[in-house]
């Protein structure tokens, strides 16, 4: 799928293009997606290595999901060791075509936290090399271009200010609005089938009630790309994903799910976050849980595309 200069996906060939003007941020899941070595050796020269656990997730708490937010301020921080600040043009990859959601998840975070320019490379590393892009060794190599009238930052610099508010137009739901949208809107669960179904003989496995299931894997062609948005529309039309209604996601700790909210953002919908998600919700017993299908809503609920 390729993708206009203000999408925030960006194809490899553009990417390439334009990889003078951009940094380049390798992004590794937070738990192995695939066994065995990895099918390209090198990474994009010179760009910065990143995991989902250490920068674009918070420490957990006794009641937040196994991946929380972080907070805005570490984010800056964390990259302005790099050189980086919140004007750069970002371009975030992962290794593997299986992990292009932990990318999204690092696009959610940094947008949230007021980065202005980041977008995800669709297909990860293997487009960008079957794009003609050369592999080598990661680790910034030069510091972030100065914004026009002002001195190249240090590493040891105070953090500038946040350019915008921290949420940065993405929308980040707690678990009262995961019920209300469940109920009225359209939630999205992005996990495997067996999962959402949960076991007969655990209460606490399944979905939150009236989710939708909505593998995020699903959105992947066989090459690693995304698929069409003409084909993503139909996915998100097929689940009562698309209209003025609200639309949530979550997934076991907001990696899989942020795939689908970068999908939405690409067609223009918004997808709100439950960032704390499936390992939060089972641990809170006063929260519904729902096994097997999802039970039909009213047919009251309009959500424009029924």
């Amino acid at each position: 799928m390729t993708a206009a200069r203000s999408s925030p996906l960006v194809d490899a060939r553009t990417a390439y293009a334009r990889r003078a003007h951009s940094v380049f941020i390798e992004v590794a899941p937070w738990r192995v997606m695939a066994p065995g070595p990895d099918p390209i050796q090198g990474s994009v020269p010179g760009a910065i290595r990143t995991s989902v656990r250490s920068d674009f997730a918070g420490r957990p708490t006794a009641t937040s999901g196994h991946l929380p937010l972080p907070e805005p301020g570490a984010v800056h921080a964390a990259l302005l060791a790099h050189g980086v600040g919140p004007a750069d043009d970002l371009v975030l990859y992962t290794r593997r075509i299986e992990e292009l959601s932990s990318a999204a998840r690092a696009w959610f975070v940094l947008t949230w936290a007021g980065f202005r320019s980041v977008r995800v490379l669709d297909g990860g590393l293997p487009a960008w090399t079957r794009a003609g892009g050369p592999t080598g060794r990661a680790g910034r190599t030069r510091p972030a271009a100065p914004l026009q009238g002002c001195s190249v930052r240090s590493p040891t610099s105070s953090p500038p200010p946040l350019p915008l508010p921290a949420d940065g137009g993405r929308r980040v739901l707690d678990a009262a609005d995961v019920l209300e949208i469940a109920d009225y809107g359209t939630l999205l669960d992005s996990r495997p089938r067996g999962v959402y179904d949960g076991a007969p003989d655990d209460p606490r496995t399944g979905h939150v009630p009236h989710a939708v299931h909505a593998h995020a894997v699903e959105l992947l062609a066989p090459d690693g790309l995304l698929r069409s948005p003409t084909e993503m529309r139909k996915w998100f039309l097929h689940r009562r994903a698309i209209g003025s209604h609200e639309v949530g996601a979550y997934c076991g700790g907001g990696v899989s799910s942020a795939l689908l909210v970068l999908a939405g953002a690409l067609l223009g919908q918004q997808v709100g976050l439950f960032v704390d998600s499936w390992s939060a919700w089972a641990r809170d017993e006063s929260l519904p849980v729902e096994r097997g299908a999802a039970l039909t809503r009213s047919a009251a609920v309009d959500t424009d595309c029924a």
